[in-house]
Protein backbone atom coordinates (compact mmCIF):
# COMPACT_ATOMS: atom_id res chain seq x y z
CA UNK A 1 0.00 0.00 0.00
CA UNK A 2 2.92 2.81 -0.51
CA UNK A 3 2.21 3.60 -3.62
CA UNK A 4 -1.68 3.75 -2.91
CA UNK A 5 -3.01 7.22 -2.11
CA UNK A 6 -5.73 6.64 -0.10
CA UNK A 7 -6.92 10.58 0.12
CA UNK A 8 -6.99 10.53 -3.81
CA UNK A 9 -9.39 7.41 -3.20
CA UNK A 10 -11.52 9.03 -0.83
CA UNK A 11 -11.74 11.94 -3.06
CA UNK A 12 -12.93 10.47 -5.78
CA UNK A 13 -15.32 8.08 -3.83
CA UNK A 14 -16.76 11.70 -2.58
CA UNK A 15 -16.34 12.94 -6.25
CA UNK A 16 -18.60 10.35 -7.63
CA UNK A 17 -20.97 10.19 -4.60
CA UNK A 18 -20.53 6.10 -3.92
CA UNK A 19 -22.77 5.05 -0.81
CA UNK A 20 -21.15 2.03 -0.74
CA UNK A 21 -18.31 -0.45 -2.55
CA UNK A 22 -16.85 -3.80 -2.04
CA UNK A 23 -14.27 -5.76 -3.56
CA UNK A 24 -13.31 -9.05 -3.31
CA UNK A 25 -14.26 -12.56 -2.93
CA UNK A 26 -18.52 -12.84 -2.74
CA UNK A 27 -19.23 -15.42 -0.55
CA UNK A 28 -22.55 -15.89 0.94
CA UNK A 29 -21.85 -14.34 3.96
CA UNK A 30 -20.76 -11.53 2.29
CA UNK A 31 -23.71 -11.03 0.44
CA UNK A 32 -25.77 -10.96 3.22
CA UNK A 33 -23.85 -8.32 4.80
CA UNK A 34 -23.79 -6.01 1.90
CA UNK A 35 -27.45 -6.74 1.51
CA UNK A 36 -28.56 -5.67 5.04
CA UNK A 37 -26.40 -2.23 4.46
CA UNK A 38 -28.49 -1.88 1.26
CA UNK A 39 -31.69 -2.71 3.46
CA UNK A 40 -30.20 -0.27 5.82
CA UNK A 41 -29.67 2.66 3.24
CA UNK A 42 -32.62 2.63 1.07
CA UNK A 43 -35.24 1.08 4.22
CA UNK A 44 -37.49 4.62 3.35
CA UNK A 45 -37.21 3.99 -0.66
CA UNK A 46 -40.24 2.42 -2.43
CA UNK A 47 -37.47 0.70 -4.84
CA UNK A 48 -35.94 -0.72 -1.96
CA UNK A 49 -36.99 -4.53 -3.29
CA UNK A 50 -35.77 -4.39 -6.46
CA UNK A 51 -32.65 -2.39 -5.86
CA UNK A 52 -31.55 -5.51 -3.87
CA UNK A 53 -32.76 -7.89 -6.70
CA UNK A 54 -30.76 -6.60 -8.67
CA UNK A 55 -27.81 -6.29 -6.28
CA UNK A 56 -28.16 -9.65 -5.27
CA UNK A 57 -28.55 -10.54 -9.27
CA UNK A 58 -24.96 -8.87 -10.38
CA UNK A 59 -23.70 -10.61 -6.66
CA UNK A 60 -24.47 -13.92 -7.75
CA UNK A 61 -22.86 -13.42 -11.31
CA UNK A 62 -20.07 -12.68 -9.81
CA UNK A 63 -20.02 -15.27 -6.90
CA UNK A 64 -20.82 -18.15 -9.93
CA UNK A 65 -19.33 -16.61 -13.35
CA UNK A 66 -16.33 -14.86 -12.22
CA UNK A 67 -13.39 -16.30 -13.74
CA UNK A 68 -11.14 -15.30 -10.81
CA UNK A 69 -11.59 -17.11 -7.74
CA UNK A 70 -10.74 -17.16 -4.32
CA UNK A 71 -11.70 -20.26 -1.88
CA UNK A 72 -14.21 -19.35 0.84
CA UNK A 73 -13.78 -21.25 4.03
CA UNK A 74 -17.02 -20.68 5.10
CA UNK A 75 -18.85 -21.61 2.00
CA UNK A 76 -16.11 -24.28 1.71
CA UNK A 77 -15.48 -23.95 -2.28
CA UNK A 78 -14.55 -21.47 -4.14
CA UNK A 79 -16.21 -18.17 -4.84
CA UNK A 80 -15.94 -15.70 -7.40
CA UNK A 81 -14.08 -11.96 -6.68
CA UNK A 82 -15.44 -8.72 -8.28
CA UNK A 83 -16.56 -5.49 -7.10
CA UNK A 84 -19.92 -4.22 -7.00
CA UNK A 85 -20.48 -0.26 -6.28
CA UNK A 86 -23.54 1.77 -5.39
CA UNK A 87 -23.97 5.40 -6.35
CA UNK A 88 -26.39 8.03 -5.98
CA UNK A 89 -26.95 11.05 -8.16
CA UNK A 90 -29.70 13.47 -7.72
CA UNK A 91 -32.19 11.72 -9.84
CA UNK A 92 -30.80 8.38 -9.91
CA UNK A 93 -29.33 5.47 -8.28
CA UNK A 94 -26.56 2.92 -9.66
CA UNK A 95 -25.14 -0.21 -9.11
CA UNK A 96 -22.39 -1.14 -10.64
CA UNK A 97 -20.43 -4.92 -10.59
CA UNK A 98 -17.08 -6.21 -12.18
CA UNK A 99 -15.36 -9.14 -12.68
CA UNK A 100 -13.22 -11.77 -14.97
CA UNK A 101 -14.49 -13.35 -18.19
CA UNK A 102 -12.96 -15.33 -20.11
CA UNK A 103 -12.80 -14.01 -23.28
CA UNK A 104 -14.63 -17.36 -25.02
CA UNK A 105 -17.94 -15.95 -23.11
CA UNK A 106 -17.78 -12.42 -24.57
CA UNK A 107 -19.78 -12.35 -27.22
CA UNK A 108 -22.29 -14.95 -25.77
CA UNK A 109 -22.62 -12.10 -22.53
CA UNK A 110 -22.77 -9.35 -24.94
CA UNK A 111 -24.99 -11.02 -27.44
CA UNK A 112 -27.77 -11.48 -24.71
CA UNK A 113 -27.77 -8.26 -23.20
CA UNK A 114 -28.06 -6.11 -26.48
CA UNK A 115 -30.60 -8.51 -27.27
CA UNK A 116 -32.45 -7.47 -23.83
CA UNK A 117 -31.71 -3.58 -24.16
CA UNK A 118 -33.67 -3.93 -27.88
CA UNK A 119 -36.54 -5.04 -26.09
CA UNK A 120 -39.14 -3.01 -24.87
CA UNK A 121 -41.08 -3.46 -20.99
CA UNK A 122 -43.84 -5.37 -23.09
CA UNK A 123 -41.26 -7.68 -24.70
CA UNK A 124 -39.20 -7.81 -21.59
CA UNK A 125 -42.03 -9.26 -20.06
CA UNK A 126 -42.85 -12.07 -22.82
CA UNK A 127 -39.40 -13.11 -23.19
CA UNK A 128 -39.03 -13.62 -19.08
CA UNK A 129 -41.85 -15.87 -19.41
CA UNK A 130 -40.92 -17.59 -22.49
CA UNK A 131 -36.99 -18.34 -21.13
CA UNK A 132 -38.94 -19.24 -17.65
CA UNK A 133 -40.36 -22.28 -19.70
CA UNK A 134 -37.26 -23.35 -21.24
CA UNK A 135 -34.41 -25.42 -19.63
CA UNK A 136 -31.71 -23.62 -18.48
CA UNK A 137 -28.57 -23.63 -20.31
CA UNK A 138 -25.41 -26.14 -19.65
CA UNK A 139 -22.95 -23.54 -18.39
CA UNK A 140 -26.02 -21.79 -16.20
CA UNK A 141 -25.95 -22.28 -12.53
CA UNK A 142 -29.79 -20.47 -12.54
CA UNK A 143 -32.51 -20.16 -14.67
CA UNK A 144 -30.33 -17.92 -17.51
CA UNK A 145 -32.94 -14.97 -16.37
CA UNK A 146 -30.58 -12.61 -14.75
CA UNK A 147 -30.32 -10.30 -17.28
CA UNK A 148 -34.17 -9.93 -18.09
CA UNK A 149 -34.72 -9.64 -14.55
CA UNK A 150 -32.19 -6.76 -14.29
CA UNK A 151 -33.76 -5.13 -17.02
CA UNK A 152 -36.92 -5.26 -16.22
CA UNK A 153 -36.51 -4.15 -12.55
CA UNK A 154 -34.50 -0.87 -13.24
CA UNK A 155 -36.33 0.08 -16.20
CA UNK A 156 -33.54 1.17 -18.16
CA UNK A 157 -31.28 -0.96 -20.07
CA UNK A 158 -28.42 -2.77 -18.72
CA UNK A 159 -25.24 -0.48 -19.66
CA UNK A 160 -22.43 -2.77 -20.20
CA UNK A 161 -17.86 -2.25 -20.85
CA UNK A 162 -15.80 -4.71 -21.35
CA UNK A 163 -11.79 -3.90 -20.93
CA UNK A 164 -9.51 -7.09 -22.36
CA UNK A 165 -6.67 -8.06 -19.94
CA UNK A 166 -4.89 -10.68 -22.08
CA UNK A 167 -5.65 -13.45 -24.57
CA UNK A 168 -7.82 -15.48 -21.98
CA UNK A 169 -9.42 -13.01 -19.99
CA UNK A 170 -11.05 -9.63 -20.12
CA UNK A 171 -12.75 -7.50 -17.23
CA UNK A 172 -16.99 -7.15 -17.19
CA UNK A 173 -17.99 -3.83 -15.85
CA UNK A 174 -21.93 -3.85 -15.66
CA UNK A 175 -24.23 -0.56 -14.93
CA UNK A 176 -27.49 -0.62 -13.81
CA UNK A 177 -29.47 2.23 -13.64
CA UNK A 178 -32.47 3.12 -11.60
CA UNK A 179 -34.39 6.01 -12.03
CA UNK A 180 -35.73 7.97 -8.62
CA UNK A 181 -39.02 9.13 -10.25
CA UNK A 182 -39.78 6.02 -12.13
CA UNK A 183 -43.48 5.76 -11.84
CA UNK A 184 -43.90 1.90 -12.68
CA UNK A 185 -41.74 0.90 -10.08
Amino acid sequence: MVNFNLYEYYNNIKANDIILSFKGALSQEILVEIGSIIRNKFAVERSLKKIFAVFVELAQNIMHYSAETEFSPRDNKEVGVGIIVFSESETNYFIGSGNMIKNSKVDKITGKIDNINNMSHDELKDFYQDQRRKPSDEDSKGAGLGFIDIARKSGNKVIYDINKIDDENSFLVLTVKFNKDNAWW
